[in-house]
């Protein structure tokens, strides 16, 4: 059946002959309003006329709190003049994306071309809705990338279809995060379209991060976006046979996609991104001339052939001229061959120099197969690659440093609960959503930043494509490396370190599990060479190598903080069983 099913299905590729058809079917009325005026734009327009009288200028501001991250885009889109082009991997029908996406809408109904390019690996919303969304205006254009058939979904056999046939189709995905405005402001990093990534959610949150971009550096973006948006495998919505059968049965027009019920949670933002300078409203948005940006971007290439692409060579060069150290975070500690080989490398040319990693924890992870793939090779990562890792904790010490408005959220929680009265919990700081790490940066030697989307894993050096903001500044990379410092300090996380050592067992523990982190399947062995600990009461804070690490920590176990045995139970399987899939994660 399933070649049966090879046979007549297909994958679908752009029609210019289709988005034309359909574009000439959508409302085409524009109203006479002037956009807001933004700080941004205006020092986009700076940094260009100096560029043009010979100088250099890049305006730069760390979007780090999602509230922020969402002003940020609403203000850009309100100030739109000539073009909005968004490029995301997930985009999630929810009241956050909806509000965004009726932002999108004012802005084609004055006049504003906008561009909506999505990842096709995940559905944005069933079909009726991405119809609706097609029809919302002509200025308005929709593409997904790399679909995997002809319908919005392809169900459980078509899943499987294509995972036996078209392998190679759904694997390689577009991972890339951009928002550009008129071509001279931009905005790129690791958020998707989603509340999670936005200080939305009240039962689990993102710790995300992008950078605002001001200047001639926008271009590459721009041409970035260009690339992917003319591929022939950046499909229109309305070449889906599901979305054609729905788009024909509506007529233009209708209410907001955002519903009435959900539009008073956004009522600050939509005041304040009125505003000129936001920055002056928000101190976390505190705008940077910086020395240099370079914006670096894999292409549609990559999924041409096998050859390495220019992100990843980038990264490498800039890891073996580093001097001091590496300070980075990421979502799962996995490493592909090269980058593996270039950890080892550097730490044999400079004994001295330092790796510190943020990442997560089990308890505060959301992908438990990659955690427990990570989590079999952490004594590769720790002892041979000299990295210093750090666990969030779920519920981080400084969690309200960490989210707008986390006690809002608590309430929320709460109400949904049930509750009344938060004198009622006894531990109120976890009454909150869990946090779990999604940003993707790093600073080298406290001057190189990088805010970007890719992962520091083998999926995204080999299969996805991926972009990033390359920063060369002192202060920016000073205010970037004091952050994810914070993100590793005692309250925050937990200090991975070389489990207690007791003689002959812990050799003989030792010789086994090396020969079963060994094995790509069957890794039962149920002890590691590394633990968790945290810092004792009054104890001072030592890095995990100090020698007197352990009489000022105490051990709190492989998973701590997970309480349910299930969870610990999938990522041991995946610690067992799932090595040989390390190269796709």
């Amino acid at each position: 059946m399933l070649a049966l099913l090879a046979g007549c299905s297909t994958v679908p590729e752009r029609e210019l002959e289709n988005a034309f058809i359909y574009q000439r079917l959508k409302r085409y009325d524009i109203e006479d309003i002037d956009p807001v005026r933004s700080e941004y734009l205006d020092l986009a327009s700076k940094a260009w006329k100096t560029m043009e009288q010979g100088g250099e200028a890049e305006y730069v501001s760390i979007l780090e709190l999602g509230d922020d991250a969402l002003l940020a885009r609403i203000h850009l889109i309100r100030a739109a003049r000539q073009s909005i082009d968004i490029q995301t991997f997930i985009w999630k029908d929810d009241p956050s994306s909806r509000f965004v996406f009726d932002e999108l809408v004012r802005a084609a109904e004055r006049g504003v071309l906008v561009r909506i390019l999505i990842d096709a690996m995940v559905a944005p919303a069933d079909a009726h809705m991405l119809a609706r969304m097609a029809r919302a205006h002509r200025n308005l254009e929709i593409a997904l990338y790399k679909p995997l058939g002809e319908y919005t979904t392809v169900g459980k056999i078509g899943f499987w279809e294509n995972i036996v046939f078209k392998t190679k189709h759904l694997n390689r995905r577009m991972h890339n995060k951009l928002l550009l405005i008129d071509g001279r402001v931009g905005i790129s990093g690791g958020r998707n379209y989603e509340g999670k990534y936005f200080d939305r959610d009240p039962a689990f949150l993102f710790r995300d991060r992008d950078v605002l971009v001001a200047g001639p550096a926008v271009r590459d973006m721009q041409d970035s976006f260009e690339l992917f948006w003319q591929d022939k495998y950046a499909v229109f919505l309305t070449q889906l046979l599901d979305v054609q059968a729905e788009f024909a049965a509506l007529s233009n027009g209708g209410p907001p996609f955002l519903a009435e019920a959900d539009r008073a949670a956004f009522a600050e933002i939509d005041r304040l991104a009125e505003a000129y300078s936001i920055s002056e409203h928000r101190k976390s948005l505190t705008l940077h001339e910086a020395d240099r940006v370079e914006f670096v971007y894999d292409t549609p290439r990559k999924f041409r052939g096998g050859e390495r692409m220019d992100f990843d060579d980038y990264f490498e060069a800039l890891l073996l001229e580093s001097e001091d150290r590496l300070v980075y975070q990421t979502p799962y500690l996995i490493y592909s061959r090269d980058q593996r080989r270039a950890f080892k490398q550097i730490r044999k040319k400079k004994p001295k120099f330092r790796i510190i990693a943020s990442s997560n924890s089990l308890a505060s992870a959301d992908h438990l197969p990659v955690y427990g793939v990570s989590f079999k090779h952490r004594k590769e990562l720790y002892k041979k690659a000299g990295i210093d890792i750090y666990e969030a904790r779920p519920f981080p010490g400084d969690q309200k440093n960490y989210v707008y408005n986390y006690d809002g959220l608590v309430d929320q929680a709460i109400g949904l609960a049930g509750i009344t009265n938060r004198v009622d919990i006894p531990h109120i700081e976890r009454a909150g959503p869990v946090l779990c790490i999604h940003a993707k940066s790093f600073v080298l030697d406290g001057k190189v930043t990088l805010i970007g989307s890719h992962n520091f894993d083998p999926r995204s050096a080999n299969l996805n494509t991926e972009c990033g903001v390359f920063i060369f500044d002192e202060e920016v990379s000073g205010i970037l490396e004091k952050r994810i410092l914070n993100a590793c300090e005692p309250q925050n996380a937990w200090t991975v370190s070389k489990g207690r050592h007791t003689p002959v067992i812990s050799h003989f523990s030792g010789f086994i599990g090396a020969i079963s982190t060994a094995l790509p399947v069957f890794d039962i062995w149920p002890y590691r060479y590394t633990t968790n600990y945290e810092l004792k009461e009054g104890r001072n804070v030592l890095g995990p190598r100090d020698p007197a690490f352990e009489q000022h920590y105490n051990d709190v176990g492989y998973f701590p903080e997970v309480e349910s045995s299930i969870k610990v139970i999938q990522a041991r399987l995946a610690k067992g069983f799932l090595g040989w899939s390390r190269p796709f994660m």
